[in-house]
């Protein structure tokens, strides 16, 4: 096996044509038909199957393809990790994470980090786990901190940084503000009101809809935004409800910050591909972030 014969494969699988695959990959028909039958051979399986003029993927096909695709990918990530290596002048070091959680971050953990290497260019992306999960993933990104509800994955590694639960955001004006404060959280409350909810795929999201499901609620929405620093800024001009971080939860001069009865609880986390290489920077940067955490 090599890689040429994992692009050979790949392409086939894409165009679902041979004529078609050996355009876009510059060789011959004839050559790229040779190369497919003695990887057969060598597997002892065969990879497709015809249907009319399409070469479909058998089921051993579509195991080696997706498993094609995952070695080219570290393939790809290991050259570009060599170049950096190799390229003189400053090193570009991709960091993804939410200011809006972690202010610490961006005032003192990366101009730290600016101070001891001074030969890297720090690159921050603001942005919430499903991207910073995408990103990581497939090498755009060296470290991430992100939301999740779950401490394994697949493809990352992940690091605990706090474990927290979500408190419900409420205008201190709430007509039934004595009530939730003497029997607790009661959704029945809320029928009326208008609530400030994360994006549908976030990990957030997800947390809020487990909340009104196991209360058999469905909200009144709003509006949709992943930035709590909007989110606390809507409720404090008693435009809505929302649910916050219990880091975030501190109460100001519009609204109270209740506990749930049965709260979701997420983890913040330290994220980086499981075939990544760390570099110094990097493990610098994981050293920082644990620090700093452990002072907030």
């Amino acid at each position: 096996m090599n890689t040429q014969q994992l692009e050979y494969v790949i392409a086939i699988a894409e165009e679902k044509n041979l004529s078609k695959a050996a355009g876009k990959l510059f060789v011959t028909q004839p050559a790229l038909s040779q190369q497919l039958k003695k990887l057969e051979e060598e597997l002892q399986t065969k990879l497709f199957y015809k249907d009319k003029n399409d070469y479909l993927l058998t089921d051993a096909g579509r195991i080696y393809v997706n498993g094609a695709q995952y070695i080219l990918s570290l393939y790809s990530n290991a050259l570009k990790e060599i170049e950096n290596l190799n390229n003189s002048g400053k090193k570009k070091l991709t960091f993804i994470y939410r200011n809006d959680m972690l202010p610490v971050i961006s005032k003192k953990v990366l101009p730290s980090l600016a101070d001891l290497h001074k030969n890297i260019f720090i690159d921050t992306i603001d942005a919430d786990g499903y991207i910073a999960k995408d990103y990581v993933i497939n090498g755009m990104a060296d470290l991430a901190v992100l939301v999740t509800r779950e401490l394994s994955h697949s493809m990352l590694e992940y690091i605990p940084l706090r474990k927290e639960n979500l408190v419900l955001a409420v205008p201190d004006n709430h007509r039934c503000l004595d009530r939730l404060y003497k029997n607790g959280v009661d959704f029945s409350c809320f029928c009326d009101d208008s609530f400030i909810l994360n994006p549908a795929k976030s990990t957030f999201r997800a947390c809020e809809n487990e909340i009104f499901s196991s209360h058999q609620f469905t909200p009144s929405i709003l509006c949709e935004s992943n930035d709590f620093t909007v989110i606390k800024h809507m409720v404090s001009c008693r435009k809505g409800i929302a649910f916050l971080p219990e880091s975030m939860g501190e109460e100001q001069s519009n609204y109270v910050c209740l506990p749930l009865n049965h709260p979701a609880n997420f983890h913040l986390v330290i994220a980086y591909r499981k075939s990544s290489i760390l570099t110094k920077p990097v493990k610098d940067l994981i050293m920082m972030l644990l620090k700093a955490c452990d002072n907030t």
